[in-house]
């Protein structure tokens, strides 16, 4: 057959089916409608329909049609991995709501699948699989003799286990079903004689999935007859088009190929060129289509729910396009390939494509912030690792912090450590089966406990205790709500937010996701994570201290910052309202002009300077008459009672306070003010970061202002050579052309550029050695520099180095490992990235060593 494009394949299944009295339904959006609360988001064509099968709304008709936008996060990790997995994909289907069932559904599936004017696919290589039965369900026979009956032979029909049993979610409409797979042939598989359907590997293709709806499944497992018995098919768009047109990769169809091929200008990454390169190149492309769905579809990035899976795609996005050298934002641009080509089929796309733009941009460039905290959490780590970093910590990076386990793995590497990969695969196993068994995931029941005692806080000595749990209620999802006797936890409040960290007794563990206040008490929101936990048990209570250092850091910072406001501005100035956690500060305060950059620039000095030298803190407890005698700072219109909690940083500040502090003010590190403006009328806004993050933020700067300073420092000299020729002011690179082309080696008639050359990004690097290469011809052209600490890798070969055996992307290949990266190309033109710059004198001069040595060899 001719190839075959993904419109015809989309428009010849729907067509099949309104010959045959199906109505054409369009798609329902991934949000699924108010009613269904038992998914995040839409993953099967029949989600949308799901009312009319249960028969509580009548259908349009007692057929119908449909190519349905779906999401499924529980393959996100196997995206890229194997030539079949996505998470948005478009599902074929047709349903009958009670009119034909099992009989009439294979018929028609076998002939759209095999006949001319369908897709044409070999009969002969096409394999069915069936329910093989449990306890509650009789064995299909009846679907495997209508598959004999048409003409499969009984060798090629597999009996298979709960994965032929189909349910939309943890209740409703569900039975057994029988799946169609294309066996592609042993070049496709893992070469074990006893492949076959239900093989994780590539050879046999699932195509079709024909569900024979007869049960609805009621809380906790029940089933009980459907009105009538119906069918519910779905065929993926992305897999038929992979297998008519008979390629290996879905991603080889025209749905992404177009894409890729656009990525790989954008990148040093090449499809195929090695499996690293080709699975963030399938992952943009993917990512690129989900993200933009979803946002399209109303869902917006947050820390929960549907919102959490949108943020963890578009942030997945964005670290893989780094790893293949692509630099700056690159959501919008994905979202720009899928609305080209597709945009027509969807037309909401299109509509929305400003608004959703808006949408990803301002979600990536909020990881990159979350990408530098997640570095200096790293550098923790690492600090108080020895060979390997434990799959808690790498777990904890990844799931509380949003840092991808694979650049964990990777940075961790370049320190010479492993990562416990196996321990932290169990724990995502762990989350995935929590996820599987409680769909949704949006909030918490908090239910009031009326326990009889009041909670002792002791948070501020300890962040272990063993304590006992005098009061539980059972909320929805797995949540519980828990009161301890003692509790390690700060409630969120003052501004602060809640501590985190779990409860463990000896028969099962609790994550403890929030804190909350009650007045003088407290009660805890957790969500079991295994076994079974209850009241009256023993229980080990933690605090997680890698969010609650950095939270006091930020907390005591508040204090130092609004002493140093005080002294630069005026005692007018005081407190509005603030945030503190883990990530940041924030600190509103009363003053009715913006801070000029000398006033910002004296505060922020006055505080890290009383920051250097180490003030003690001194907190206790005394009476409201007291602390008033003693100055201490007190917010106009709140409410103290009678024994106050005093805060006093020694010679800098006194103020009531019951939040968490660190113990001098030395151990802040140093604090960053990140920017500064309006929060209402008269109350302006600081925000500011501490620690480690305050650290990182200043390195940050301080390469900026190095290579800004070398900047400054070549122009200058440009200057005195022109003004020592009497000539006119060079266009930019003309000054490192010339240098090159002066000091061009040779060997075998092909001249030889290898050097490095300081101060140039990536694109520029590139065009100077265009231009270079055309001016040394017949040459080779291998160029490194470094900008921001990133290292960046240019080859360029003309033809006729080519036929004497100097290939681009085998340099770069060569060479990028030297400088810790990687990358790809063609044999005329290739790049990489890398992260050390001190190396790239190293891998400029192995370049060179490897061409000469080539030439000469070639003769």
């Amino acid at each position: 057959m001719a190839p075959m494009r993904s419109d015809e394949i989309r428009e010849r299944f729907v067509s099949f089916f309104e010959q045959r009295g199906h109505v054409r339904l369009p798609s329902g959006s991934l949000v699924p409608p108010d009613w269904d609360t038992s998914v995040l988001i839409t993953t099967a064509g029949m989600q949308p329909l799901k009312r009319y099968f249960l028969g509580v709304d009548q259908p349009p008709a007692p057929r119908a049609t449909t190519v349905q936008k779906c999401f499924r996060t529980v393959d996100i990790e196997q995206v890229g991995r194997t030539a079949r997995h996505l998470t948005f994909f478009e599902m074929m289907g047709n349903f009958s709501f009670g009119d034909y069932f099992k009989d009439y559904a294979v018929e028609c599936a076998w002939e759209l699948a095999t006949s001319k004017d369908g897709f044409g696919l070999d009969a002969e290589s096409i394999w069915a699989t069936v329910y093989e039965g449990d306890e509650r369900v009789p064995p299909d026979e009846e679907a495997a003799d209508l598959w004999r009956r048409i003409g499969v032979p009984a060798e090629r029909i597999v009996r298979l286990g709960s994965d032929n049993f189909w349910q939309a979610g943890p209740v409703g409409p569900c039975g057994p079903c029988s799946e169609l797979y294309l066996d592609r042939g042993p070049a496709h598989g893992c070469g074990r004689d006893e492949c076959a359907p239900g093989c994780e590997c590539d050879r046999f293709l699932e195509f079709w999935n024909l569900v024979f709806m007869q049960y609805n499944m009621l809380e906790g497992g029940a089933l009980e007859p459907l009105p009538a018995p119906s069918v519910d098919t779905g065929s993926g768009v992305e897999r038929v088009a992979a297998a008519v047109n008979g390629l290996h990769s879905v991603f080889e169809t025209d749905i992404f190929s177009d894409a890729i091929a656009e990525i790989e200008q954008w990148s040093a990454a090449r499809f195929g060129a090695d499996p690293e390169q080709t699975r963030s190149l399938c992952i943009l492309a993917d990512h690129a289509r989900g993200m933009t769905f979803m946002a399209a579809d109303g869902i917006r990035p947050s820390n929960e729910g549907r919102g959490y899976v949108l943020r963890r795609v578009i942030r997945r996005a964005a670290v893989h396009a780094r790893r293949i050298g692509i630099e700056g934002l690159v959501a919008r641009r994905l979202q720009e390939l899928v609305v080209t080509r597709i945009g027509d089929v969807y037309p909401e796309l299109r509509e929305r494509q400003s608004e959703v733009a808006d949408v990803l941009d301002a979600e990536e460039a909020r990881f990159a912030q979350t990408l530098q905290t997640g570095q200096a959490l790293l550098d923790e780590v690492l600090a108080r690792s020895g060979d390997q970093i434990s799959a808690d910590d790498a777990f904890r990076l990844h799931d509380t912090y949003g840092f991808p386990f694979e650049l964990t793995a990777e940075i961790a590497a370049d320190h010479g450590r492993s990562v416990d990969e196996a321990g932290f695969a169990r724990l995502m196993e762990e989350q995935r089966a929590r996820a599987r068994a409680s769909t949704q995931q949006v909030g918490f029941v908090v239910s009031e406990i009326d326990a009889g005692f009041t909670t002792e806080f002791v948070g501020y000595e300890q962040l272990d205790v063993h304590t006992q749990i005098g009061a539980l209620a059972e909320g929805e999802r797995g949540a519980i709500t828990v009161k301890l006797r003692e509790s390690p936890f700060y409630p969120a409040g003052g501004g602060q937010v809640s501590d985190t960290g779990f409860i463990e007794t000896e028969s099962g563990r609790a994550a403890v996701e929030q804190v909350i206040r009650q007045d003088d008490d407290q009660q805890l929101v957790a969500v079991i994570e295994r076994g079974t936990i209850a009241a009256g048990d023993r229980v080990h209570a933690h605090v997680a201290a890698e969010a609650r250092r950095p939270t006091q850091a930020n907390h005591t910072g508040t204090h130092v910052l609004h002493a140093a406001l005080r002294r630069v501005l005026g005692e007018h100035v005081t407190q509005a309202g603030s945030y503190v956690g883990p990530d940041k500060l924030r600190f509103d305060f009363r003053h009715d002009a913006p801070l000029t950059p000398g006033e910002l620039a004296e505060v922020e000095g006055l505080a890290n300077e009383w920051i250097v030298e180490n003030h003690p803190l001194h907190i206790f407890v005394t009476s409201q008459d007291a602390a008033r005698k003693l100055g201490a700072m007190m917010l106009f219109g709140e409410k103290y009672g009678e024994q106050v909690r005093v805060v006093e940083i020694e010679g800098v500040s006194r103020e009531l306070c019951g939040g968490t502090h660190v113990r001098t003010s030395a151990e802040i590190g140093a604090l960053v003010i990140l920017r500064e403006s309006s929060s209402s009328q008269g109350v302006r806004r600081i925000e500011a970061i501490t620690g480690q993050a305050a650290v990182e933020h200043l390195r940050s700067r301080a390469g900026e202002a190095g290579r800004l300073e070398a900047e400054v420092a070549e122009l200058r000299r440009q200057v005195k050579r022109l003004e020592r020729s009497g000539g006119p002011a060079a266009p930019s690179g003309n000054g490192h052309e010339a240098a090159l082309i002066e000091g061009a080696g040779e060997e075998g008639g092909i001249r030889i550029v290898a050097a490095v050359v300081d101060g140039v990004d990536a694109d520029s690097l590139l065009q100077v050695s265009d231009r270079v290469k055309a001016r040394i011809a017949p040459g080779v052209v291998v160029l490194g520099s470094s900008t921001d600490g990133k290292v960046h890798l240019v080859a360029s070969v003309d033809g006729q180095a080519v036929e004497r055996g100097i290939s681009a992307v085998e340099l770069i290949k060569q060479i990028a490992p030297i400088v810790g990266g990687g990358g790809g190309g063609r044999d005329t033109m290739a790049r990489a990235g890398g992260r050390d710059p001190d190396k790239l004198g190293a891998a400029v001069e192995a370049a060179e060593s490897t061409i000469r040595d080539r030439l000469r060899q070639g003769g």
